[in-house]
């Protein structure tokens, strides 16, 4: 799936402008972007959407900037952890996603990068959508996800460490499991984000100008706002 990954990745850097200011996302797709950005030739500034990006950006000599200076960015580039057919995405697998939503939300085009193993009918399905929040609010956010939404919440570990694992933002992450899948992804969106300790959850459901690009070794299939079964 690499190849199908960096097929993508070319794809995306056909679609920025010399001298662009673009939001940059976090994940294995995003570092083969970054890759091909730098050796394209192209000058951009990038909006990083986590600390390791802002460390692969640096080793690249590509600046960086933040939304306090910049406020609206033509497009962000990133990857996902699933698609469903109406572009409806989740994401997190890496603990970034609350700086990748804002990020994302504060681009005019969303163009999300992928190989075809994200593609899915149903988000949700053995896919978690990840939370973050603070600690102490842990029993209530469990409590409420298990008798509202039937959903089991497991705090994040990491490599050798115990959980809870802390995110750039030094917020308590999360994976909240459905037993089914997500059956109302644009509500529930909402509906975690009002859960009281709650900082923002992995769905992304809001953009109105997503472009998906799906990599494939022929050639990248492109989509706009949904793919046509």
């Amino acid at each position: 799936m690499s190849s199908d990954k960096l097929v993508a990745a070319k794809k995306a850097v056909e679609m920025v402008d010399d001298g662009d200011i673009i939001g940059v996302g976090s994940g294995s797709t995003v570092s083969l972007f970054i890759e091909q950005i730098a050796n394209s030739g192209k000058r951009i500034t990038a909006v990083p959407t986590s600390l390791d990006t802002v460390n692969r950006l640096a080793e690249k000599g590509i600046e960086t900037t933040s939304l306090s200076h910049v406020k609206k960015l033509r497009l962000t580039v990133d990857g996902a952890d699933q698609v469903d057919f109406k572009l409806k995405l989740i994401k997190g697998g890496g603990g970034a996603f609350t700086k990748e939503k804002i990020v994302a939300y504060s681009s005019e085009e969303f163009v999300v990068i992928v190989d075809n193993s994200k593609l899915v009918r149903k988000l949700g399905v053995s896919c978690p959508v990840p939370l973050e929040f603070v600690f102490d609010a842990y029993p209530l956010i469990q409590n409420t996800a298990e008798k509202r939404f039937g959903a089991t919440l497991n705090l994040r570990g990491g490599a050798g460490k115990l959980p809870p694992l802390i995110s750039d933002n030094g917020l308590v992450l999360g994976d909240l499991t459905f037993k089914e899948g997500v059956n109302r992804p644009e509500a529930l969106e909402d509906e975690l984000n009002a859960i009281p300790g709650v900082l923002e959850n992995g769905l992304f459901t809001k953009h109105k100008n997503v472009t998906l690009i799906v990599g494939d070794a022929g050639s990248p299939k492109i989509y706009q706002n949904e793919i046509k079964a």
